[in-house]
């Protein structure tokens, strides 16, 4: 009995290692602020997001896991000021589809198409 409880907590371990929780704190996603050193700004970001378990092997060869946060879905982020500065969408941690950067006033700057994570189209308003 307690070789099988042990066989099926081992197989219930790994098949956790592959699986992945969708977490949407609410209708508009989680919120995020954190400082950006380069422009000496406070950034809000909002985005859906996927949290996955990594386990990964350190330069000693010591295994290590991890939550890693992946953006999936809708994302915005703004300005220090609360004003739009762009909007898009994720496709697990992808940019895809298309993005648009706005000025501090409010206007559509320039306008990006994205698939799998590559610019294939620009366009400056």
């Amino acid at each position: 009995m307690k070789i099988k409880f042990s066989i099926v907590l081992g197989v219930l371990g790994l098949i956790s290692l592959h699986t992945k929780a969708q977490v949407i704190d609410d209708v508009n996603g989680k919120t995020y602020y954190y400082y950006d050193s380069l422009t000496n700004k406070k950034v809000k970001e909002i985005f859906h997001h996927i949290q996955e378990f990594k386990v990964m092997w350190d330069a000693s060869g010591n295994e290590r896991d991890t939550m890693i946060t992946i953006k999936n879905g809708p994302y915005t982020r703004y300005y220090e000021s609360g004003k739009l500065n762009c909007s898009g969408f994720y496709d697990r941690n992808k940019k895809t589809g298309t993005w648009k950067y706005y000025s501090e006033s409010g206007k559509i700057i320039r306008s990006e198409q994205w698939q799998d994570d590559k610019m294939i189209k620009i366009m400056k308003m």
